[in-house]
């Protein structure tokens, strides 16, 4: 029979082991999440959208099916912010506003054509790219056809010579410019989509959720995380993470993994949400915002 101490001993040795793994975990993911550079893809400047909030703030007809006590309750997302050194008041409000655009985006936004200059632009892109030169010779990387069907005539033509769609790819960039303008034109209208889904996936509303507050983080002053880690020695500091706990908590899905333990595994996952989102890196949402212009 073991001794209380020996009993004592072991207790201390094996929570030692599981606080050594986590670190490890922890640290590994923020390695990765320094490493990781991504595009600020949202930022709202020169709207009304601050004014919109408000509004809908104070007429109670935000989409946030969930509460302020469950916000402060959830201890790990409040060390973490407090570790971090974020207001977690005014990060409540932001939390709330990104709900609300998100549902506003993906769940009630009326889905929009890309517009004619987006069109074009992409369409250049991929001819450029793939278009090479083999010495004095213009020629494909790929194999590549730009047809253009003449309904009415039940016809069409058809190039894939590289020199003739170098030519126009040539003319384009030499012409861009005149048509580049700072405000709107007829090129940036878009149309509304009649033939396009109701509403987005869920896991759309996660990446878009994600990619929200990873660039209202990376708004953040730089903070010493090495002196954070050692007054919160048992609190993450992975930002991916703290953002994976919001799904959970903002109920964009139910699934325990996004807290970071794989429970049925029984070991932790802190990048499950990437997992999730990575098939939708370069996904674009084209809907109108119901709430917010």
């Amino acid at each position: 029979m073991l001794t209380k101490k020996e009993i004592e001993d072991r207790t201390e040795t094996n929570e030692t082991e599981v606080a050594t793994e986590q670190q490890a975990t922890e640290q590994q993911a923020a390695a990765e999440e320094e490493e990781e550079e991504e595009e600020t893809k949202y930022v709202f400047m020169g709207t009304t959208v601050t004014q919109e909030f408000k509004k809908r703030y104070n007429a109670k007809v935000l989409n946030a099916h969930y509460t302020f006590e469950k916000y402060i309750q959830y201890k790990d997302i409040q060390n973490t912010l407090e570790a971090l050194n974020i207001d977690r008041e005014k990060f409540w409000y932001l939390l709330l506003f990104v709900s609300d655009y998100i549902y506003g985006s993906c769940l009630e936004g009326i889905k929009v054509k890309e517009t004619s200059r987006a069109l074009v632009e992409k369409f250049m892109q991929q001819l450029g790219k793939n278009i090479g030169n083999s010495g004095c010779i213009l020629s494909f990387i790929k194999p590549m056809t730009l047809t253009l069907k003449l309904q009415e005539k039940h016809r069409s033509i058809e190039i894939d010579d590289p020199i003739s769609l170098a030519y126009i790819y040539l003319v384009y960039e030499a012409g861009k410019d005149y048509f580049s303008n700072d405000k709107p034109t007829r090129f940036d209208t878009q149309g509304i989509d009649r033939k396009g889904k109701d509403t987005e996936y869920k896991t759309i509303l996660v990446a878009m959720f994600y990619h929200l507050l990873k660039s209202f983080f990376k708004l953040l002053p730089k903070t010493n995380t090495s002196k954070s880690a050692k007054a919160y020695s048992t609190v993450s500091l992975n930002k991916t993470l703290l953002i994976s706990r919001l799904v959970y908590l903002t109920r964009l899905s139910t699934d325990k993994r996004y807290t970071g333990v794989d429970e049925k595994k029984g070991k932790l996952c802190p990048n499950f949400i990437k997992d999730q989102i990575k098939s939708y890196k370069d996904y674009e949402i084209l809907r109108a915002n119901k709430f917010y212009k």
